[in-house]
C-alpha cells in the first residue's frame, strides 16, 4: 500500500511540474488567471442569481438545483481543507510558477474546480446539447489551478469529482 501511495504522490508532482512549468507560455500567462476565476465565488454566485431571479421556471428550478449543489459541496471542500491539510504546492517546492494572488488556506481538494464541475452539471442537464462546452469549460478552470501553482492534478481531481456527484445527488 506504501509503494502504491509513493507511486501516486511521485505522479501529482511531475504532472504538477509538467502543467506549470512546461505549458508555461506568454499566452497562457495571461488566459490562465482570467479561465480560473469562472470557478470563484463571484462567477458561480451571479450565475445562480441571475437564474434564480430569471423569471422562467425553468431556470428557476436550475439556479435552485445550482445553489443546493454549490453550498453542499462548498460545506464538503471546506471540511476537507480543515480536517485534511495539505499545503499548496508553491509552499513546497521551490520555482513554482504563480499567477498572483496566493491562498493560505488547505489545497485539498480545489473549490474552485470542485464548483466548477458542479456548475457545469447542473447546466449540462439544464441544457444538453451544449455538456461539451460546460466540462470543457471545467476542466480548463481545473487545470488553470494547477498552472498557477494553486493545486496539485489530485486536488482537481478530487474537487471535480465532488462537485459533478454532489449535483447529480441534488438533481
Amino acid at each position: 500500500m506504501e509503494r502504491m501511495s509513493q507511486w501516486v504522490r511521485g505522479g501529482d508532482v511531475l504532472t504538477f511540474f509538467w502543467v506549470n512549468q512546461r505549458w508555461k507560455s506568454s499566452v497562457l500567462d495571461r488566459l490562465m488567471p482570467a479561465i480560473t476565476h469562472l470557478g470563484g465565488a463571484v462567477w458561480t454566485v451571479v450565475l445562480t442569481l441571475a437564474f434564480l431571479f430569471s423569471g422562467s421556471p425553468f431556470l428557476q428550478d436550475a439556479g435552485r438545483n445550482l445553489a443546493l449543489s454549490l453550498a453542499i459541496s462548498h460545506v464538503i471542500v471546506v471540511l476537507c481543507k480543515n480536517f485534511l491539510p495539505r499545503r499548496r504546492p508553491y509552499q513546497v517546492f521551490e520555482n513554482v510558477f504563480t499567477g498572483g494572488k496566493l491562498l493560505q488556506d488547505a489545497s485539498f481538494p480545489s473549490g474552485h474546480s470542485t464548483a466548477a464541475f458542479a456548475a457545469a452539471t447542473v447546466l449540462s442537464v439544464t441544457f444538453p446539447v451544449l455538456f461539451a462546452l460546460f466540462y470543457g469549460l471545467a476542466v480548463i478552470v481545473a487545470v488553470s489551478r494547477v498552472y498557477l501553482g494553486l493545486h496539485y492534478p489530485s486536488d482537481i481531481t478530487i474537487g471535480g469529482v465532488l462537485g459533478t456527484v454532489t449535483a447529480v445527488l441534488v438533481m
